[in-house]
């Protein structure tokens, strides 16, 4: 069977043929131009998937090697820090060392405590080491100087918090890059809030202003809140509570605050607490807006006499041992693991006969002891091992309290004071050194992770390379051969599809 081609088909057919061969041209060009095999999704629907999921990947290892980067600093300074702190307990050492010598006297003794103090001063000096602006040993409080002489004791004042700041180095990884100086030099004894705290003990003993706040919850209900006749952490709890709206309020997990949980059946908008004028919400640590529940700040409450030791250490309690006292030539072996407030600590020191009085600092987070006797200097120091004296920030591996100790006691001229620092500092020589071996092992896990990091970016770049990259030789090859097909389709269609009288004779 003859079929008959007409005009019409073949030119069809020709320009068919030129707009293919045009496209693959087109798309072969932007191969060699871009260097890249996928250029839109319908170059390749399942190559474009492995291509996103690689270039996330790579993109995650980049911000991870810039964490490093950009936070190891902080690591080296620390760890810098913490190497000049370290100098200085050891040359308080010999200075102790050296007075206790036959050529020593009340004069040479005198002169050795200026520069026992010179010591101190740099000590506090390494505690508020900065980077970037940022106060390292202060946790996460990083715009506040963490360490301030305390004036009206031995040691120094710590006035940071006991939280961390992490930065994320590798998936599901964080590395705490500041900690809290509590951790490394003193003792923050870091009360739990519970239901019975007082208001006026809070935010480090600032209290909290008395008097109304609002609170909206996510169903558009809302009230005014007063606690102007509020004594404790309870009755606030029960002023939130008795409001008649979708909120509840309660103590938070970490025992650090409040926090408000909302049960509104129906979504309307976010929960809010706002101020009705003062500061109140705010010094309750729950001024905020938020899609769900609310989770109030840290509320720093101070010490106590009242204080439960379960309380201590963030709720966590403390263990309490024995600790050794010596006053002059008093001295005394005092059992506080029977201790359930911190009043009982302080009766069991002050009553154990060698003439010392035991309080709570005026940071109100740790304790204090002095000899009530100015000849001579009260020292604290561990027994057997234990951790007590350290835990209470009274001796043993509290960097300035040891420090102090020993300036004062060769202020003194107290001889008996002088030899029983001798254990002090070589425990607050031991806590530099732990917390040196701490950062150290942060350091090197830096460094580990940055060369996986690298070898992971390499590779991946590779990954994304063979599936996304073109062939540049292919394609140019392609380029050249379709062009010469182009050329020969446009001369042979124009050849084929010349005019005719016929054409026009329809």
């Amino acid at each position: 069977m003859v079929m008959r081609i007409t005009n019409q088909i073949q030119q069809s057919n020709a320009l068919q043929n030129i707009f293919r061969i045009t496209e693959d041209l087109f798309a072969a060009n932007q191969r060699v131009a871009t260097g890249k095999r996928i250029n839109k999704p319908s170059d390749d629907p399942l190559g474009i998937q492995d291509t996103l999921t690689l270039r996330s990947s790579i993109a995650q290892i980049q911000q991870f090697g810039r964490n490093i980067d950009n936070n190891r600093l902080f690591l080296n300074t620390a760890d810098s820090s913490l190497d000049s702190v370290g100098l200085g307990i050891s040359r308080a050492l010999e200075l102790a060392q050296g007075s206790l010598g036959p050529a020593s006297d009340a004069q040479t003794r005198a002169l050795t405590a200026q520069e026992v103090q010179s010591i101190l001063d740099q000590a506090i000096q390494e505690a508020n080491s900065q980077v970037k602006g940022h106060f390292i040993f202060g946790g996460t409080d990083l715009l506040n100087a963490p360490y301030q002489a305390n004036g009206a004791g031995l040691g120094a004042l710590y006035s940071g918090n006991s939280d961390t700041l992490e930065v994320e180095v590798a998936s599901t990884l964080t590395i705490p890059i500041t900690r809290p100086g509590s951790d490394v030099f003193g003792t923050d004894m870091n009360p739990a809030v519970n239901v019975n705290t007082l208001l006026s003990d809070l935010n480090g003993g600032s209290g909290v202003t008395l008097g109304s706040f609002n609170i909206t919850d996510r169903g558009g209900n809302a009230a005014v809140i007063n606690i102007g006749g509020a004594t404790t952490v309870n009755d606030v709890i029960l002023a939130v509570n008795g409001a008649g709206i979708n909120v509840t309020a309660s103590l938070n997990a970490s025992q650090t605050g409040l926090q408000l949980t909302d049960a509104s059946g129906t979504i309307l908008q976010s929960l809010t607490v706002t101020e009705s004028g003062g500061t109140t919400a705010g010094d309750l640590g729950i001024l905020k807006v938020n899609d769900g529940n609310i989770v109030g700040g840290d509320l720093n409450p101070i010490l106590a006499t009242t204080t439960l030791i379960s309380d201590l250490a963030g709720g966590n309690g403390l263990t309490l041992g024995q600790i050794d006292i010596v006053n002059g030539a008093l001295s005394a072996t005092v059992d506080l693991s029977a201790a359930v407030t911190v009043n009982d600590i302080l009766i069991a020191i002050n009553s154990a006969g060698v003439n010392v009085t035991a309080s709570i600092n005026s940071q109100g987070n740790a304790l204090q002891v002095v000899s009530n006797d100015l000849t001579t200097s009260a020292v604290i120091s561990e027994v057997a091992g234990g951790d007590t004296a350290s835990l209470l920030g009274i001796g043993g591996g509290n960097v300035f309290t040891a420090l102090d100790t020993l300036r004062e006691a060769l202020e003194r001229n107290d001889t008996s004071g002088i030899s029983a620092s001798f254990a002090n500092l070589n425990d607050a020589l031991d806590t530099v050194l732990q917390s040196r071996a701490e950062y150290g092992a942060l350091a090197r896990t830096m460094d580990t992770l940055e060369i996986g990091h690298g070898a992971d970016e390499v590779s991946e770049t590779a990954q994304l390379s063979a599936v996304e990259d073109s062939d540049f030789v292919k394609d140019a090859s392609d380029v050249a051969a379709l062009q010469l097909a182009l050329e020969a389709t446009l001369n042979t269609s124009a050849r084929v599809l010349q005019p005719s009288l016929l054409d026009f004779l329809r």
